[in-house]
């Protein structure tokens, strides 16, 4: 299959089962590590293929973000993909209030280097809000952070450890995702309005546009998401759930 008709299916069901997309399907392969969504054209999987399918969902603004990686016919990459289940299930262990965002990190980091693996720094897991897919706090892969948070009950948090056996460093394609910017200077533009009216401030691409032109028009208003890629081109693997912090622990709320 394509994987503009692996996306479309994604975005398909998602609408299909009473849902919209929280952002454009995920699928990045190899060394990509996120933000790949395809645009046009008729790139297959091929064998050997390490893929990230990553997922968001909203119901009314409030989202559910998850995603899992698969390997297309090989088994070359299964201790980078065990790697990133086994952090993100210690990671959901250690989830309740109190607990900070640097000690989810540490745990993650803790696992994926017994598993010879390394995580990416540069990638983390994140807070989410209504209409806010990205809403404040980063949840680190790894145990030294610069920044953490202490989490408190009602948070609603997406943690995602990245796996690699290359350095973990992080250069940045060309964007294919953007939003708006949620900027009450804008309101009055014509262009803005008619894209707030159509995506609101989540994540978007071209595809789904009616008029994928006026993306030229709203070049000020738009935040990109570039394609992020593992520098030395080493493979890399995702897992990644949504929870809601509760105070002796957590409620997953991706399948």
């Amino acid at each position: 299959m394509t994987l503009l008709e692996v996306a479309e299916y994604a975005e398909d069901l998602t609408r299909k089962m009473g849902g919209e997309a929280a952002f454009p399907c995920n699928i990045s392969i190899n060394e990509i590590a996120s933000h790949y969504t395809p645009l046009k054209g008729k790139r297959t999987f091929a064998a050997g293929n390490l893929v990230k399918l990553d997922v968001g969902v909203h119901v009314n603004g409030y989202i559910a973000d998850t995603a899992a990686t698969i390997e297309v016919d090989t088994h070359i990459n299964g201790t980078l993909i065990e790697a990133a289940k086994e952090a993100l299930d210690g990671a959901i262990k250690e989830t309740r209030a109190g607990v900070t965002t640097r000690h989810l990190g540490s745990v993650m980091e803790h696992i994926i280097r017994a598993r010879g693996c390394r995580p990416i720094p540069d990638l983390t897991g994140h807070s989410i809000g209504r209409y806010a897919v990205h809403n404040g706090l980063n949840i680190p892969n790894h145990g030294h952070a610069g920044y953490s948070n202490t989490l408190e009950v009602g948070d609603v948090i997406a943690i995602e450890p990245f796996t690699t056996k290359g350095n973990g460093l992080v250069k940045h394609g060309k964007a294919r995702i953007v939003s708006l910017v949620n900027n009450s200077m804008n309101r009055s533009d014509p262009v803005y309005r008619n894209i707030r009216a159509q995506f609101n401030t989540l994540p978007f691409t071209s595809r789904w546009m009616n008029d994928p032109d006026e993306l030229k028009q709203a070049g000020t208003f738009l935040r990109k998401y570039p394609v992020l890629i593992e520098k030395d081109s080493y493979p890399v693997a995702q897992a990644e759930h949504t929870l809601i912090v509760t105070e002796n622990g957590c409620e997953v709320i991706t399948a």
